[in-house]
């Protein structure tokens, strides 16, 4: 009886610990899917709010390319035809010479980009003492005359490949943002004026379809 006692126990605990294992499994799966869901939706939205479909971004089936872009900054009103300005800037990072490029805006509306090539510290006063301190942004070009906001972006991608979310900037690799959840089948959707998400999870557990308004098609 002793023998039959102990080896149910042993049987009850190797069970008991399957279960938990189960568990912990399910619950991470549903984790990462959660993750995953949370951090598409929130980051490409985002990126697609700041600009307009058709000239800052367009979409294929599995792929976004887009001027992402990270910052904006004031032109200060004196800078004339050269290959530098003055601007006050403020943004999600510092500029970057090496990645970044440069969407100048005239008075009237009216675009023009530029790469940029060097940064420094400015002298030159530049509206309330308030404001960030001036800085001097070098240009690949002569900056156009009247131009008053210049917005900072690096050319990139967006990806639903290999399970994840991917980020690509300029020719460099798919780097992922999310964990590996996504099936194949997933993909951006474009119905009339608008672009979504038709998700799939690859593991039935990590939960349902679903679909996500991203962007406008204007």
């Amino acid at each position: 009886m002793a023998l039959l006692l102990g080896l149910f126990i042993v049987h009850l605990g190797f069970t008991t610990l399957a279960r938990l294992r189960r568990a912990q499994t399910r619950l991470e799966v549903r984790t990462d899917a959660l993750v995953a869901t949370r951090i598409t939706r929130h980051v490409v939205r985002r990126e697609l709010r700041h600009g307009r479909h058709g000239d800052d971004w367009f979409v294929n089936d599995d792929s976004i390319f887009l001027r992402a872009f990270r910052g904006t900054a004031l032109v200060c009103p004196y800078d004339t035809l050269t290959l530098e300005l003055t601007v006050v800037f403020g943004g999600d990072r510092r500029p970057d010479p090496s990645k970044d490029s440069v969407l100048l805006i005239g008075p009237l509306g009216s675009l023009e980009a530029r790469a940029l090539t060097g940064v420094g510290s400015s002298s030159n006063p530049c509206g309330p003492t308030a404001l960030p301190p001036p800085e001097t942004w070098r240009l690949d070009a002569a900056v156009p005359p009247g131009s008053v906001v210049a917005r900072l972006y690096e050319r990139g991608s967006y990806h639903l490949s290999a399970s994840a979310l991917r980020y690509r900037r300029g020719a460099s690799g798919r780097q992922p943002l999310t964990p590996e959840v996504w099936s194949a089948s997933s993909a951006w959707v474009r119905t009339g004026r608008v672009l979504g998400l038709e998700a799939r999870y690859r593991d039935s557990e990590a939960g349902a379809p679903w679909s996500a308004f991203l962007a406008w098609l204007e």
